[in-house]
């Protein structure tokens, strides 16, 4: 017997959590299957009827998490849990049809209730009957699974209470079980056809949880994955995926769980409630600022820390120095393990999809940092039996602020990032909040307020001055003039009278009027245009492909360009292990694919939303991208190039009448026709208020015209034919003038009675307003302009010249406008098509860009990529204008991405350390997030687009942005170059030949050491030029009374105010009167730059100095300090006695070693630790009488000796 127990599990947070907490399950033997779900907090255990509660708990607490039961249900206590009876029956189900479900309850009582010691009793009679019906869509492979289930669930009753409207039905526990009489219980398979109709879907999700453009290749990686997935594209700045799957092969959940698999959530975008989507930005937005502000807060202190190094006398300065080490250490845990935390789990989930991403190289860098510094902790602590830096001095060698720092910088960026992409969607937002609440519906003799999402088709609404319209609909009673700026752009209210449409979210600006509910929910104009912007926003450019390739690419490249970087700074350049090391977290730090995952989808979002703006729809980035390539644009005449509708437009009297009488008797004949140029001439009438006489009579006569009487004369109106062949009249008179108005493009019906004739009227399609302009404007771009049309050549030439097209196509058949279309492709040329009509659908389709007019069919916009609402062409224009703007912007935001990874990974490699230009891992991270928010900021700038005026400020910027990351990068590189001198790394920047000449010159010249009021070293060398040594300020010789400063020495000078320039003079120097700077040396990475060079006369005017010996080993430099009386007072107390020790019969003198000297000694194997013997060191039996304790100053690169030790 098996059992199934629901638990609820506390502290899950991915799906690691549910692998691990399924596999300790699954452990316990009797434990048949375990499903658990992170994101409920909820598990699904089948098991043994013999496996306990407590057992179940302990497997999951041994899987370090709570849980507690909800429920437990078994498959003998069926009949309990179901008081209704049950009767099931087979049935077989059409492959065409949806699987119906019936369900029928009836619960039978007699009694009554009472109140009996504070519990409720029933007693009397009670008889409640429900009835219930559902589908389910055909299709499903795990149909029969499903519909078994539901007719199994012991909570059934819930699926009645879905129907009822009272889902939550609470069954208290001193209810009395009643057992239920089964009359009948057969259930047996449901036999289905197979169905095997495979249907397409297009679905959107809303997706959390990434991080930069590589999380949404690995989402995409996961869906394109899923069985029956054609397309799939992630859009990480919009936060969205659009796929395209086969329904036969997989469902919406599929598409979901794969999504989770990758490590990142998805919800369907048609299910999610814009303000809940909204708060949950609001939500990421807010988490992000107060991560970043307690990451900040316990950074600071370090911060604080830093500057002990560039000024010696900060506030508490002396007392903090020696517990550095540890206060950073507890500082930095929670900024690495808590807030960073997010990293770690980003990471994870990549791994599992075997790939990497910007949580890896965030992971690897603030890792990396942090561990080789804990390690360096330790180490000092074990050897020196303490936590805190001996002697006053701080432990060397720590780096915990970087990772703090680091962190604290890129949680910076992301929530600076995240704010400005919110920004991109505010076109979107705008159009959500334009749309009403409520509606007033009208019943009877009154109106209701009813909440806008339960107006239904039909409903009769009544609209205010001053209100906002709620749904699409058509005018019933009344009339107003309604602002449909938001649509179309135009300020100037429209005339609405009974029978004109309406448009939700329009604004009633006078009267009052009441319309008919004709679009409501989904299916209103502003629904449809947030639905499309939506689906723009998230859709890709064919350019964005190439950031794709570049992005799939990039983190593993900069993972090896990383190691690379280490390889050869420790290995072949023998910089120190901490230096290599920084330089490795700096090169991953700093390279970061989210400049260029933003440089494409930011630009298109803002460019749609601003589009929508100015009404304009761009159906996504691959029409956007198309309309910056056209080279030629072919516009369909009737409703495009004209208005679409005939007009009266010249009125000609060959009588004795005059343009009135002719207008009033052509518009009497014509009202009663059913011909479309009839309606033209009866509206001219009606609006030129002429009067339209009684026709009696009338009578149509196919091909020619109409005849009838008024005032018991017989009128004619046709054309020549009705005119000559039918009157017999002589037309010669007239046909001039006939012939000038055909040449215009414009049909001319004559006028007569039986005896002569009377005059003409002149019909046509008139152009738009905006036409001529628009042409003009599109010609001057150098785009070649044509016009197509079914009407015969000299008609359409008439019109084209109007509005200054040559290129005619005339007399195209409809089926035939599509080849046209395509003639013009073959001559290498891309093509757009405007067109309004469902004979124009074809054409638009061919068309490398379809353009569709916003007053046409639904096909026609259906089947263009650009919708332009408002009827004005040079909308046409502004579509294409907007196009070019937003892929420049996107070709300059992946030039910045490029530009800015080139720049900064060979700077965070320290390939310009010769010159002063490193990169600390910190700054890197502060650069890396600039890049990404400088490429939101450029697109942002797109919404100062108008359209037919420069956008100065978006020119201008990308050079402003340049310079601006130039400066950027040099200034950190300088900022981290002066840091670079408290590091202590052991970092050569100059040739291994200009190396061994400044050792050559150091060790064969007199060396001294002379000590500040603080006890800081201070190294002199007597040498009145050094070569081999580049200058970066004065000369690199020194007479009397001058100096040449080493580059570290005067970076410190400069911090304590010794000096500003080359040229000052510093008084009361070490016993001189006075000393003029006459140089500072580039840096070299020895131990030059911490020298102060002057000649020998000048070198023995140096008080209180102590003689240093210099030896070349190898490459290295190994300093002796001869000492007397003068011990450094930083080693007071260590530096005891010089007495030499007999052993065996063998005098060794005493020897102590400075912390850094001593590493490299023991780890070349020359001494394990204090009281080891070394014989002949430099010819000389020695005893190690001690390891000095780090002070983070060059005495840790000494060895101390008696003062007659041999040399």
């Amino acid at each position: 017997m098996e059992r199934t127990v629901k638990l609820k599990i506390e502290g899950m947070h991915c799906g690691s959590c549910e692998k691990i907490i399924e596999m300790e399950l699954l452990d316990v033997p009797g434990i048949k299957s375990a499903k658990v779900n992170y994101q409920s907090g909820e598990g699904d255990i089948v098991a043994d009827q013999e496996i306990t509660d407590i057992q179940l708990k302990d497997a999951v607490f041994r899987a370090g998490y709570k849980a507690e039961t909800i429920n437990t249900e078994s498959e003998d206590n069926f009949e309990q849990q179901n008081v209704q009876d049950i009767i099931i029956n087979k049935k077989i189900v059409e492959a065409d049809s949806p699987f119906k479900i019936k369900l029928e309850s009836s619960v039978v009582a007699d009694g009554e209730f009472s109140q009996e010691n504070n519990t409720p009793v029933f007693k009397g009679k009670i008889n409640q009957t429900k009835k219930g019906e559902f589908e389910i869509p055909q299709g499903r492979s795990d149909i029969e699974k499903a519909i078994q289930n539901i007719l199994n669930s012991s909570k059934i009753t819930q699926i009645f209470g879905l129907f009822s409207g009272d889902a939550n039905v609470n069954v208290g526990t001193n209810a009395i079980p009643v057992q239920a009489k089964k009359e009948e219980k057969e259930i047996d398979r449901i036999e289905t056809k197979e169905n095997k109709q495979k249907v397409d879907q297009n679905v959107s999700l809303i997706l959390s949880g990434m991080h930069c453009a590589s999380c949404a290749l690995v989402i995409e990686k996961g869906l394109k994955k899923v069985s029956g997935v054609k397309e799939a594209n992630v859009n990480f700045s919009a936060e969205k995926a659009r796929i395209i799957f086969d329904t036969s092969k997989a469902t919406t959940n599929d598409l979901i769980e794969a999504v989770k698999a990758a490590g990142y959530k998805a919800q369907i975008a048609d299910n999610a409630d814009p303000e809940v989507e909204r708060k949950r930005k609001e939500k990421e937005i807010k988490g992000y600022q107060n991560k970043f502000l307690v990451s900040l807060i316990l950074s600071l202190p370090m911060l604080y820390f830093m500057l002990f190094d560039f000024f010696k006398f900060m506030p508490l300065r002396g007392l903090l120095l020696p517990y550095i080490g540890i206060i950073s250490l507890v500082l930095t845990i929670p900024v690495q393990f808590i807030i960073g935390a997010g990293f770690y789990k980003g990471m994870w989930s990549s791994l599992k999809m075997k790939t990497f991403n910007m949580d890896s190289l965030i992971a690897i860098g603030t890792s990396t940092a942090f561990f080789y510094s804990l390690v360096q902790f330790l180490i000092y602590a074990i050897t020196n039996q303490s936590v805190i830096g001996l002697n006053g001095a701080k432990i060397p060698e720590l780096y915990f602020e970087t990772a703090a720092f680091l962190i604290t910088f890129v949680i910076l960026g992301k929530w600076l990032e995240t704010k400005a992409k919110g920004k991109t969607s505010d076109a979107i937002k705008k159009l959500m909040g334009l749309q009403p609440k409520t509606a007033r519906i009208v019943k009877g003799n009154e109106t209701v307020d009813i909440p806008i999402d339960q107006v239904k088709k039909g409903d009769i609404i009544l609209v205010r001055p001053g209100e906002k319209i709620p749904v699409d609909g058509m005018i019933t009673k009344g009339n107003s003039a309604v602002d449909e700026s938001m649509l179309t752009g135009e300020s100037i209210p429209v005339e609405k009278n009974v029978g004109d449409k309406v448009i939700g979210a329009t604004i009633n600006k006078h009267g009052s009027f009441e319309f008919e509910a004709t679009r409501v929910g989904n299916e209103t104009a502003l629904a449809q245009i947030i639905r499309l912007i939506e689906e723009a926003q998230g859709s890709k450019a064919p350019i964005q492909a190439m950031a794709d390739k570049i992005s799939a690419w990039f983190v593993p490249i900069v993972l090896v360009l990383a190691v690379l970087t280490f390889v050869v700074w420790f290995f072949f350049l023998g910089a120190g292990l901490s230096f290599a090391l920084m330089a490795f977290t700096s090169v991953i730090v700093i390279a970061c694919p989210c400049a260029l995952g933003l440089a494409t989808p930011t630009a298109i979002m803002v460019g749609t939303g601003k589009g929508a703006e100015y009404g304009v729809l761009i159906k996504g980035g691959e029409p956007l991208e198309a309309a910056n390539k056209i080279g030629a644009i072919v516009f369909d005449k009737t409703g495009t190039l004209t208005k679409g509708k005939p007009e009266v437009t010249d009125i000609v009297s060959l009588g004795i009448m005059d343009e009135e009488e002719i207008a009033s008797i052509s518009s009497g004949l014509e009202k009663l026709s059913e011909h479309p140029l009839a309606e033209a001439i009866v509206k001219y009438a009606e609006e030129e208020t002429i009067f339209i006489p009684e026709v009696l009579g009338f009578k149509a006569i196919p091909g020619h015209g109409v005849e009838g009487s008024i005032k018991e004369t017989t009128y004619y109106f046709g054309n020549r034919k009705l005119i000559s062949d039918k009157l017999g009249l002589d037309i010669e008179k007239a046909e001039r003038k006939v012939r000038k108005l055909e040449e215009a493009g414009k049909t001319v019906m004559i006028l007569a009675s039986g005896k002569e004739i009377l005059g003409l009227i002149a019909v046509a399609d008139t152009l738009k307003e905006s036409s001529v302009e628009a042409v003009q404007k599109l010609q001057k771009r150098g785009i070649d302009v044509y016009m197509i049309t079914g009407d015969n050549r000299r008609t359409a030439e008439a019109i084209a010249k109007q509005v200054g097209i040559t290129n005619v196509l005339a007399e195209v058949l409809p089926e035939d406008k599509a080849n046209e279309v395509k003639k013009i492709q073959q001559t290498g040329k891309r093509v757009a098509m405007v067109g309004d009509g469902i004979n124009d659908a074809p054409a638009l389709a061919q068309a490398d860009l379809g353009i569709a007019m916003g007053g046409g069919t639904d096909v026609a916009m259906e089947t263009g990529g650009i919708v332009i609402i408002k009827n004005d062409l040079r909308d046409v224009l502004t579509a294409i204008s907007l196009s070019h703007d937003t892929m420049g912007k996107i070709k300059q935001n992946m030039f910045f991405a490029l530009f800015y990874n080139v720049i900064g990974i060979p700077i965070a490699a320290r390939v310009f350390a010769g010159i002063g230009l490193v990169l600390k891992p910190e700054l890197a991270g502060l650069a890396m997030a600039f890049s990404s928010i400088s490429v939101v900021t450029n697109s942002l700038l797109l919404k100062y687009y108008k359209p037919n005026k420069r956008n100065y400020v978006s020119l201008v910027a990308p050079f402003v942005l340049a310079i601006i990351f130039a400066l950027v990068f040099i200034e950190f590189g300088r900022i981290s170059s002066s840091m670079a001198a408290t590091e202590g790394m052991n970092k050569v920047l100059v040739s291994q030949e200009a190396e061994n000449e400044i050792v050559n010159l150091v060790t064969s010249n007199s060396n001294k050491i002379a000590f500040a009021p603080d006890g800081s070293p201070k190294l002199f060398l007597g040498l009145s030029q050094l070569n081999g040594v580049k200058v970066k300020e004065g000369a690199a010789q020194s007479g009397d009374y001058q100096i040449v400063i080493g580059y570290e020495e005067a970076e410190m000078m400069k911090n304590e105010g010794l000096f500003k320039n080359v040229g000052d003079t510093i008084n009361n120097f070490f016993g001189i009167p006075y000393v003029r700077v006459a140089g500072i040396l580039e840096p070299t990475g020895t131990i030059v730059d911490y020298y102060h060079i002057m000649n020998s006369s000048t070198l023995n005017l140096i008080a209180s100095a102590a003689d240093l010996k210099l030896i070349k080993s190898g490459r290295e430099i190994k300093i002796y300090y001869k000492v007397n009386e003068n011990i450094p007072v930083k080693f007071n107390g260590n530096i005891i006695s010089f007495a030499p020790v007999n052993i065996n019969g063998v005098e060794y003198s005493p020897i102590y070693i400075g912390s850094d000297e001593a590493k490299g000694m023991i780890a070349e194997k020359l001494f394990k630790d204090a009281g080891d013997r070394i014989n002949n060191l430099f010819g000389n039996n020695v005893i190690i009488a001690g390891i000095l304790p780090s002070t983070g100053t060059v005495l840790d690169r000494f060895h101390f000796v008696s003062s007659n030790f041999a040399l």
